[in-house]
């Protein structure tokens, strides 16, 4: 008789873990129109803590400064400070809302497990120039809807993504027009020289 209630216990069990949400982070990320500032949109399930935190400059893990912090349950607004970067609350389901700074034209995220995140980068900022950005880690896909790039990434532990203006591609085609006119001007002496 206990062997039966064992196995009704584990079978219990089983569709228990089946019907309650799995860890999981998706992330919507939205750059201003201004290329200075971004606002997160931050899906949360069935956890109790998540890390606002960035990448340090040898990738040391460093606690976001997040501005207008919002964390909301599936009933209400929850009031919760950040310890060194870390949000703990009851266990459950939560959307987090922020506002962080852009450096140089960088996102960098940090994920303390895998998640699904999404930026969308308004013109006039692009990626389309190798020279001028930085995709990491590759396999992300790229959209172009109503003049605005999407960039998508699924189940990462770590994203970065610099962008550029126009002025900086301008800059850039400005720089190697230069260098082309004196590689031009250092080395047509030399070919003339051959001529006789």
């Amino acid at each position: 008789m206990r062997s039966h209630t064992r196995i009704i216990a584990c079978c219990i069990a089983s569709l228990i873990l089946f019907i309650i949400p799995v860890a999981g982070t998706s992330i919507s990320v939205a750059v201003d129109d201004g290329g200075k500032n971004y606002q997160a949109i931050v899906m949360v399930n069935n956890t109790d803590r998540y890390e606002l935190i960035q990448p340090g400059m040898v990738g040391e893990r460093i606690p976001l400064q997040a501005k207008n912090l919002t964390i909301r349950n599936e009933t209400d607004n929850i009031l919760v400070t950040p310890d060194r970067g870390i949000l703990t609350f009851p266990k459950g389901n939560y959307t987090i809302g922020y506002e962080a700074p852009i450096t140089s034209n960088t996102l960098q995220f940090l994920f303390t497990e895998p998640s699904n995140i999404t930026v969308s980068l308004p013109h006039p900022y692009h990626i389309g120039n190798p020279l001028l950005t930085s995709i990491q880690p590759a396999g992300s896909t790229t959209n172009l809807i109503n003049n605005t790039t999407m960039v998508s990434w699924d189940q990462v532990r770590s994203v970065e993504l610099r962008y550029y203006d126009e002025g900086q591609e301008h800059l850039l085609y400005l720089f190697a027009q230069f260098w082309l006119i004196i590689a031009v001007v250092m080395l047509l002496p030399f070919f003339l020289s051959k001529k006789k």
